[in-house]
């Protein structure tokens, strides 16, 4: 098919990132670039999810690779997994190579899977503060989404989502669930918990957040279901409440600047110094905004906060309010001062990466560090609850009634063509059961 209609084709399957914010793949793919790179690299503790896609779905993986080629005009593909994940990578490596594609394993650091710094690592290039890859005439994809593709010019939309579940579990497990599988479903596959007062973080210990109740759904871009104790000392960091983290910030900080030194974009060369940051507690008026400035590009990787640390103290949250101030005042750096405050990665750079295994270490995660094998299961849940506005532009509008009688990977829910955003499908037969703003309900029964 022709380059628009492959475009067409990604975007009426609903393909979008399938972690982060989700932004539609077919806008990203509207570009020309030298360079495709896979991004395998699967960077948070305990999630195992990339691995099986890679290790189930590498014909889909090399079909999405072609289809991404056709689009951006590639010329290169680079296909990069953590040390961990190598014996994944080497097992594909014939095909790859006979594509003509490269290989790249980065070690077991904390956070290698952010594209920043893959781009570094695999073109030595640095992606312009605030940029895109596509700055450095490259595009990166995370496996689930390119697998997507694949099935997309298959004829098949996003309906499953590979997901892990592990931690405090009976049986840790990754698999591939309905689109709209609530949270509750997927624990009770697990076994249940193996504490009393469990808490659940949604997508990763680092990055992700907490889930608020066992009824929301797996959503287009949830990496997996993380059972931790209430009392567990991640869980306390996550649920503390902004006035807390403040207060405890403007009364002990003492600017040893240690958050700033192993700041992964910091040491890469980027103008983010969360020391500064953290003095804006102090501050109110126009020095809190230009001391906000310091945090402009601040990734929300979280090693300043639960690993750089000696007080325990909170610069990630408190660097992602100075962002949300910049954006209410509309303030950002100028192109002079970026001009004088971009450099070159710092010279101690790879010394200072976090290895997983310390993560795991200071983190209190060893006791749950299981392999969670893959699991085939043929999901019959009663319900799913398909979000509409879990990617980047304009949610999709519902385009089925209550009662209306749906089919697997049949259309819900539509974006007008001339906005940013995607549909969504149902990932179930059934009926409709409910519709509104946010979600449509299908029972199965």
């Amino acid at each position: 098919m022709g380059t628009q209609q492959l475009l067409q084709t990604i975007r009426n399957a609903g393909v979008i990132g399938a972690g982060g914010a989700g932004f539609p793949t077919y806008k990203k793919l509207d570009a020309q670039v030298a360079q495709v790179i896979v991004n395998g690299a699967e960077c948070e503790p305990l999630l195992q999810k990339d691995r099986e896609a890679m290790r189930r779905d590498c014909d889909a993986m090399f079909r999405g690779l072609e289809a991404m080629k056709q689009a951006t005009g590639a010329t290169r593909v680079t296909i990069a997994v953590k040390r961990k994940n190598e014996d994944v990578l080497n097992a594909m490596r014939d095909p790859a190579l006979a594509a003509g594609y490269e290989l790249f394993v980065y070690e077991d650091v904390y956070p290698a899977g952010d594209e920043y710094v893959l781009v570094h690592a695999i073109t030595g290039r640095q992606i312009p503060p605030g940029g895109l890859p596509l700055d450095v005439d490259c595009v990166v994809d995370n496996v689930e989404t390119i697998i997507n593709i694949g099935h997309a010019i298959q004829g098949t939309p996003v309906i499953e989502k590979y997901i892990t579940v592990t931690g405090a579990v009976a049986h840790p497990y990754t698999t591939t669930v309905p689109v709209g599988t609530l949270l509750a479903d997927c624990l009770d596959a697990a076994g249940g918990y193996t504490v009393n007062n469990p808490a659940i973080l949604l997508s990763g210990v680092m990055m992700g957040g907490m889930a608020k109740g066992t009824d929301q759904p797996i959503t287009k871009t949830t990496a997996g279901l993380i059972v931790l104790p209430r009392d567990h000392y991640l869980v306390q960091r996550k649920t503390a409440s902004r006035e807390t983290y403040t207060r405890i910030g403007h009364g002990q900080c003492d600017q040893c600047s240690m958050c700033t030194e192993l700041c992964p974009r910091y040491i890469l060369g980027y103008p983010i110094e969360p020391h500064r940051v953290m003095r804006t507690l102090l501050m109110t008026g126009n020095a809190k905004e230009l001391g906000s400035l310091w945090a402009q590009y601040c990734c929300e990787c979280n090693v300043c906060s639960l690993i750089a640390c000696p007080e325990q103290l909170d610069p990630k949250s408190v660097c992602a309010d100075a962002k949300q101030l910049l954006r209410e005042k509309k303030m950002g750096r100028t192109d002079a001062e970026l001009e004088h405050l971009f450099r070159p990665p710092h010279p101690a750079r790879e010394g200072r990466q976090i290895p997983i295994a310390t993560l795991y270490q200071r983190l209190g995660l060893t006791e749950y560090s299981h392999k969670a094998e893959f699991i085939q299961r043929q999901w019959q849940p009663s319900m799913v609850r398909i979000p509409l506005d879990t990617h980047i532009g304009r949610p999709a509008q519902p385009a089925v009634d209550v009662g209306q009688k749906v089919s697997r990977g049949e259309t819900i829910g539509t974006v007008s063509q001339d906005q940013l955003g995607c549909p969504v499908h149902a990932s179930v037969n059934g009926r409709i059961k409910s519709v509104n703003a946010t979600h449509i309900e299908i029972a199965t029964g």
